[in-house]
């Protein structure tokens, strides 16, 4: 059977169907013709989950329209769901509506949300201060350890368990298979409990949560998918029953991703994982480098030189790699983190990461600024704090340009 890198490489196409084509065409087409209207109307019933008159096991094939499918989107879907290995997968218009609508399709009043800190600043934002007004009862964790004491206490059984691991920006881990068991043991028929991992930092390729028995995996696919800067887009991935609800609910809210940026993803996935090696390659110089630069207060890395014993074990477990984010905290707040921002000249100061430049960003008042400050200070959030993001770049380079920018900072 052939590698992993090698059927990504060609999922969701087959240049026969293509003219022989060596890559596939984009298709922009907001509409496509029935065949008969025999076949439109079994189509239509079975996009609504309606009865379309056919066996079971043989749906309608074809289109209908791009809120729905489009067929450079199934090519971009198809090879998402082979890199992750999952039974589907679905792209979004953005990071955030995919995780949005994957949380909608996942709870309801008698579902609640329970999750772990921290989350992503517009994560944060929408699980704490918009869903609750849908009726959602939103419950934060300080660790999967107390999943089992909660229940205790509150008699309840959430219907999705949500986290971010590593978290952004400050990398702490949580360990998936906690929640995971946690979630078999409590499922029943009538309430299955589904976990959520936010994979954007190392997945698919340096962490593989679906492997640990993980339901659904989430992507601002605009990171390391596309990896780039420029696109927008954001997925899902995971289970085909739990993927059936998350596509019902973008073909209603809208959230389905465009052609051309289907196309992008296509191309851009052919490269993840060299892209992704490289620059975790690039990143180890880099944090060697600060490791022992005098002004640095605290690195922050996903690689095990920089974690907690405790969370040394859980990267052991389910990571394969410490991946190319840094978060480093320098002397004198924000004053000190703004002059070192403003002195870089090969790192681009800009939101985002995962991307082919490196980048630079000051989560406590740029991605994170939403966040209460009690929060911040929970997690570490400082106004010293500044997120790094490892390009492709040579790293002799970018140690060159961060010891510049850091030059008058180590008193």
């Amino acid at each position: 059977m052939n590698e992993l890198e090698t059927r990504a490489m060609f999922a969701g196409y087959h240049p026969a169907s293509g003219d022989g084509a060596v890559k596939p065409a984009m298709q922009p087409s907001s509409t496509f013709v029935f065949p008969t209207a025999e076949a439109g109307a079994a189509m239509m019933a079975s996009a609504y989950g309606l009865p379309t008159g056919l066996e079971p096991n043989d749906p309608p094939q074809g289109h209908i329209y791009s809120r729905l499918t489009n067929p450079t989107v199934d090519v971009a879907e198809a090879r998402l769901a082979a890199w992750d290995e999952s039974e589907d997968a679905a792209f979004f218009s953005t990071g955030m509506a995919a995780i949005t609508t994957a949380i909608l399709a996942g709870t309801g009043p008698n579902r609640p949300l329970w999750f772990c800190s921290p989350l992503y600043g517009g994560t944060e934002h929408f699980v704490r201060e918009i869903l609750p007004t849908m009726g959602v009862t939103v419950r934060e964790l300080e660790s999967l350890d107390e999943l089992e004491a909660k229940v205790a206490e509150l008699k309840e059984i959430p219907g999705v368990i949500y986290m971010e691991t590593p978290a952004n920006p400050t990398m702490q881990l949580h360990r998936m298979r906690t929640a995971v068991e946690f979630a078999h043991r409590h499922r029943t028929e009538e309430h299955p409990v589904w976990t959520y991992v936010d994979n954007t930092y190392l997945g698919p390729i340096l962490q593989r949560p679906l492997e640990l028995g993980v339901d659904l995996l989430l992507y601002s696919a605009t990171k390391y998918l596309g990896g780039h800067s420029d696109l927008v887009a954001g997925a899902a991935s995971g289970n085909k029953e739990l993927m059936g609800g998350v596509k019902a609910y973008r073909t209603f809210l809208g959230g389905m991703i465009d052609s051309w940026t289907a196309w992008m993803l296509s191309r851009s996935m052919e490269t993840l994982h060299v892209r992704v090696e490289r620059q975790q390659e690039n990143c180890k110089h880099v944090a060697d480098f600060l490791r022992v630069h005098p002004a640095i207060e605290l690195l922050q890395s996903a690689w095990n030189e920089d974690l907690p014993a405790a969370d040394q074990a859980i990267a052991a477990e389910q990571m394969t790699g410490g991946g190319a984010m840094l978060a480093i905290t320098v002397r004198g707040g924000r004053e000190g983190a703004f002059r070192v921002l403003n002195r870089l000249k090969t790192f681009q100061l800009a939101v985002s990461l995962g991307s082919s430049e490196s980048l630079a960003q000051h989560p406590a008042s740029m991605t994170h600024v939403a966040v209460p400050d009690e929060g911040k200070q929970k997690f570490g959030i400082s106004e010293g704090l500044i997120r790094l993001s490892i390009g492709l770049e040579n790293p002799k380079d970018l140690i060159q340009d961060l010891d510049q920018a850091l030059e008058g900072s180590a008193h």
